[in-house]
């Protein structure tokens, strides 16, 4: 499979204002770290990452990060991505550097295939796990996890367990982890009316807020 290859430049200037400059030029300031190297501030060309990043599998592939002219290279994963709320575009990306054989932890879809029976039935179907973790080689990261649903009727389920990853690929999230749930319509309501607790005064908590990375490199790779 041929290389996603990204053009870096080296990124003299720092800072908030030199960002912007960098931005209304068309670039996205990024660094690069890991591999038991420093972290290296560079630039990308925006349009060049948009189109390779608009995909949920750009996000989780193997790049061939490439210093301009120079003969320079190195393969890397994204890690995080800054986006702008309201125009959408890319203001800082942070890649990893990581090796092709190398074992990845990353957060792939989950796609449905297939109409199910039991909603043809009149049920409806209840899509709790939009996402699973996984660890595979970097350069195998799949783009999605297909969900077969057609066989399912009302009162059935599918689990994390029960979906067939590719070879090499390993199920980090607990195996009974809810996928997909065909319900009898009125039957989700009347679980949630007899598990809800009594109110007894006025008792309030923070969320918690989880960061969700795109790709984690284990320990002792390249």
């Amino acid at each position: 499979m041929e290389d996603l290859v990204i053009e870096v430049e080296p990124r003299e200037s720092t800072g908030k204002g030199a960002n912007r400059r960098m931005r209304k030029q068309g670039l996205v300031p990024a660094v690069v770290y890991g591999g038991g190297k420093e972290t290296n501030s560079v630039v990308v060309n925006r349009h060049q990452v948009t189109e390779l990043l608009k995909t949920e599998k750009g996000r989780n592939s193997l790049f061939l990060l490439r210093v301009k002219g120079t003969k320079q290279e190195r393969h890397a994963m994204l890690h995080e991505a800054q986006i702008d709320p309201i125009t959408l575009q890319f203001l800082h990306l942070d890649f990893i550097r990581v090796s092709k054989g190398q074992r990845v932890k990353v957060e792939v879809r989950v796609v449905l295939e297939g109409e199910p029976v039991g909603v043809k039935a009149g049920g409806f179907l209840d899509w709790n796990g939009r996402s699973l973790h996984l660890e595979c080689a970097a350069e195998s990261v799949p783009d999605a996890i297909t969900a077969n649903v057609a066989g399912l009727n009302v009162g059935d389920h599918i689990t994390a367990a029960d979906l067939v990853l590719p070879e090499g690929v390993k199920l980090l999230d607990d195996g009974h982890k809810m996928i997909v749930t065909i319900e009898a319509h009125g039957a989700k309501e009347e679980e949630e009316a007899e598990a809800a607790p009594a109110v007894t005064g006025e008792e309030s908590a923070e969320p918690v807020v989880i960061k969700r990375g795109k790709a984690v490199v284990e320990e002792g790779g390249e």
